[in-house]
């Protein structure tokens, strides 16, 4: 309890008395300046995705993928000038799945994310660094082993990548220009597995063999007709992992690949956004060594062609 205490002091406690400072000082404070220049929890981001699956190419993928639900909740904590704003981002992945015995709907698994970083607002991109941690459980069954991992990561994206601010940027540009049609985002990133000693490496990384990935991501509004708008997406990620752990994958190398591609549909009316999608997947990702045999050697991760189809909400 003495070490919640001390933690809540010299971390939350100061976040939580950060508005009053100003009024701390007299208005004539050579520091009202300094503390005038942030807001506290200026900005938020909300998004909530459905969606299912088709063109399962066998049990495996049958069993496994019937549905997923992702709440997001992304958020500004606090900002200087809105130039540089500390971000957070907390999701969760709910997999469905349809076992022969079971219930339709059955929930087989569920991922939590969170991702704390910092996002420095240049002219024309943001420029962004932070840390990923992310875990993996089952649910009422011990088929796969628990796995987590987290990631540290930079980047840079275009200033109208979130799709908040995508969708809002289109529907407000009567002359749809290609600045507001398009846009991106590039990140490279790098998984703990040791942090010099200060942590267990226990704790950092379990049953996770990858080691650095490279991933690209992209928009383009290409039509646009009365209250709807369709865009490209497409989605890219390389990256290389431990394979002399055991994992393996169809190309016999060190090299892992994700590539997704479809189209999107926007209803622009109305105060909040909406987003009809389908999404069609390839993917060459590690299977472990110890997969049980109904898997067939797939990866638990893979959705290789698989079709999806899906709606998601936001703000």
């Amino acid at each position: 309890m003495k070490k919640i205490l001390q933690l809540f002091l010299r971390t939350v406690y100061p976040l939580l008395l950060f508005p009053a400072l100003p009024s701390a000082f007299p208005s004539d404070s050579v520091f009202e300046p300094l503390f005038r220049s942030f807001d506290l929890f200026p900005d938020y981001y909300l998004r909530f995705d459905l969606s299912t699956f088709a063109l399962h190419r066998d049990a495996f993928f049958k069993r496994q993928y019937l549905a997923e639900s992702r709440p997001d909740l992304e958020f500004k904590l606090i900002s200087y000038r809105d130039l540089l704003s500390s971000i957070w981002d907390v999701d969760f992945l709910f997999g469905l799945g349809e076992v022969p015995g079971n219930n339709v709907f059955t929930v087989l698994n569920v991922a939590f994310g969170i991702d704390p970083r910092f996002e420095l607002k240049l002219p024309r991109l943001f420029v962004d660094v932070g840390l990923t941690h992310r875990c993996f459980h089952e649910i009422d069954r011990k088929d796969f082993p628990l796995v987590w991992l987290n990631r540290i990561h930079g980047g840079a994206s275009s200033v109208n990548f979130r799709l908040n601010d995508y969708f809002r940027t289109l529907v407000e540009d009567t002359l749809f220009r290609f600045e507001n049609r398009f846009s991106w985002k590039a990140e490279a990133g790098y998984y703990l597995k040791e942090f010099f000693g200060l942590a267990d490496p226990g704790k950092l990384n379990g049953n996770n063999p990858s080691v650095i990935d490279l991933s690209s991501a992209g928009r383009y509004a290409f039509y646009r007709r009365r209250s709807w708008i369709f865009s490209l997406r497409g989605e890219t990620t390389v990256g290389w992992f431990a394979a002399g752990e055991g994992y393996r994958v169809k190309n016999r190398c060190g090299l892992s690949w994700k590539q997704s591609f479809g189209i999107e549909a926007y209803f622009s009316r109305g105060n909040r956004g909406s987003c009809f999608y389908l999404l069609y997947h390839l993917d060459d990702v590690p299977v472990p060594p110890d997969a049980p045999e109904f898997t067939l050697g797939n990866s638990r991760f893979s959705k290789n062609r698989l079709a999806q189809l899906g709606v998601t909400f936001f703000n």
